[in-house]
C-alpha cells in the first residue's frame, strides 16, 4: 500500500471553510513526494481493456477536437502524433488499488460524496479544451507538468458549442492560470470553467465527486415511494361541481390532491433513507458478482475458521447514518439499507471507515453475531471479496 500522506500545512478546516464549493484554490506541494500509480504505458493498456471506459481527444487543428470511445487497440495508440492529443481513462481506481488508496487522502470529505478517480494522459499540448462540470473536482499532477485556466463561475445556461460528447465552451475567459507539477493539486468548485494544456507529457489524476442533480433527486425519491402508495388513493372531487363548464378544471378542485402529494413528499426519514440508498449506488454495478453458491452461516464461519480474509470489493459503497427519530443507525451498501440497533453503531462506523477489512478487524466484527451475518451476506452479494 502507497505510503503517501497530505502536506502538513494543509488546514482542512480551512479549506472547507474558504474554498469548498467556493472558489478554486491551488495546493502547492498537496502530496509531497508524490509517485505515480501506474506508467502511461499502463494507462493506454486499460483502456484496451473490454470492461474500462475510456476516450481519446485529438486536437488536430487548433480548436477543432476530435472525440473517440475505447476500447481501443494497441495500433491506435502508435498511430497517434507526438503532441496535442489526451487519453482519459475513467474510474481508474476501480482497476487499480495504488490509485483506489489515494481516495483515502480525502477523508477530511464524506467517502461517500467521491465518485472515482479518473486518470489522464495528455502528450506535449494535449487538452480537453474550455469546459465546465457540475461537480467538485481535484486536478492532482503527476509526471509532467499542466498548465490550468480558470475562468469565473458561469451559469448551466453559457454557450457550448454544439457538441453531444465534448461540451466545450464557446466563450471562455480566463481570470487565472496555474502550473502545475508532480504532487500539486487544484481544486475546482462546481461550474467554474477550466482548461488544462500538457506543457510536457503528463499524468494528471482527477477525483471527482457525486452531486445528485434536482431532476435525479425528484425523480429517485418518487419512484421510491410509489412503491407504498395505497392504490385507492386517487383524485376525489366528491363535494359539489356545481357551475362548472364542461371542459373547465376549476384550481380549487386541486386543492386536496395538491395537499397529499406534497404531504407525502414532505417525509424527512423516507428521503433520508432514499437518499443513502442512492449515493451508495456502485458505479459499475456488474462488476459486483455474487457467489455463484451461496455460503450458509456454517460455511461462512468455516471460512472464518481457516483465516480468510475479508475485503471490500473495489466496485463497492458503503455509508451509515443515525436516525436519531427511529433511534437506530442505517448502514447503506451497494444501493441497500439495513436497519440495526445504536448498540452497532461503532461496529458499523469501524465497517464503513476501514479501507479494506484486514484478519484483526474482521475477528472483532465476528464476534457480534448480528455484525458476522450482515458479513455473510456482504460475501454472498459480492460486496465482500474473500482471499488466502
Amino acid at each position: 500500500m502507497s505510503k503517501r500522506h497530505l502536506n502538513e500545512a494543509f488546514d482542512s478546516k480551512q479549506f472547507l471553510a474558504q474554498y469548498w464549493q467556493k472558489k478554486p484554490v491551488l495546493l502547492s506541494k498537496f502530496i509531497p513526494d508524490f509517485s505515480d500509480s501506474l506508467a502511461p504505458e499502463e494507462l493506454a493498456g486499460l483502456a484496451c481493456e473490454e470492461l474500462v471506459e475510456s476516450r481519446l481527444i485529438i486536437e488536430p487543428e487548433p480548436g477543432q477536437w476530435q472525440l473517440r470511445h475505447g476500447p481501443f487497440e494497441d495500433s491506435d495508440f502508435t498511430q497517434l502524433p507526438q503532441s496535442n492529443w489526451t487519453l482519459l481513462v475513467q474510474a481508474a481506481d476501480q482497476w487499480v488499488e495504488d490509485v483506489a488508496d489515494i481516495k483515502t487522502l480525502f477523508n477530511f470529505l464524506p467517502s461517500w460524496r467521491i465518485d472515482d478517480i479518473m486518470i489522464s494522459f495528455a502528450a506535449q499540448g494535449g487538452s480537453v479544451g474550455p469546459h465546465y462540470d457540475y461537480y467538485d473536482v481535484f486536478l492532482l499532477q503527476g509526471q509532467g507538468e499542466r498548465s490550468w485556466k480558470i475562468g469565473d463561475r458561469c451559469d448551466s445556461d453559457a454557450k457550448v458549442v454544439p457538441d453531444k460528447d465534448l461540451r466545450l465552451l464557446q466563450n471562455f475567459e480566463a481570470t487565472t492560470e496555474f502550473n502545475l507539477t508532480a504532487g500539486d493539486a487544484l481544486y475546482v468548485p462546481p461550474r467554474f470553467p477550466h482548461w488544462g494544456t500538457a506543457t510536457s507529457d503528463s499524468l494528471c489524476y482527477s477525483i471527482g465527486f457525486r452531486a445528485p442533480s434536482m431532476a435525479e433527486m425528484i425523480e429517485g425519491f418518487s419512484d421510491f415511494i410509489i412503491k407504498d402508495q395505497d392504490p385507492a388513493q386517487r383524485y376525489e372531487d366528491s363535494y359539489s361541481l356545481g357551475g362548472l363548464r364542461s371542459a373547465e378544471i376549476r384550481p380549487e378542485l386541486l386543492d386536496a390532491s395538491y395537499r397529499q402529494l406534497t404531504e407525502r413528499l414532505a417525509q424527512k426519514q423516507d428521503f433520508a433513507g432514499w437518499f443513502g440508498c442512492y449515493v451508495s449506488q456502485p458505479k459499475y454495478p456488474e462488476l459486483i458478482e455474487p457467489l455463484d453458491d451461496e455460503l450458509s452461516p456454517e460455511d461462512f464461519s468455516a471460512l472464518m475458521s481457516d483465516g480468510v480474509q475479508l475485503t471490500k470489493n473495489p466496485s463497492s459503497r458503503f455509508a451509515f447514518m443515525e436516525s436519531a427519530a427511529k433511534d437506530c443507525v442505517l448502514l447503506f451498501a451497494d444501493g441497500a439499507m439495513v436497519s440495526y440497533s445504536m448498540k452497532q453503531l461503532s461496529n458499523i462506523v469501524a465497517f464503513c471507515e476501514a479501507p479494506e477489512i484486514v484478519p484483526g478487524t474482521s475477528s472483532e466484527l465476528l464476534a457480534d453475531r448480528e455484525i458476522a451475518e450482515l458479513l455473510r451476506r456482504l460475501l454472498n452479494q459480492g460486496s465482500l471479496l474473500a482471499s488466502a
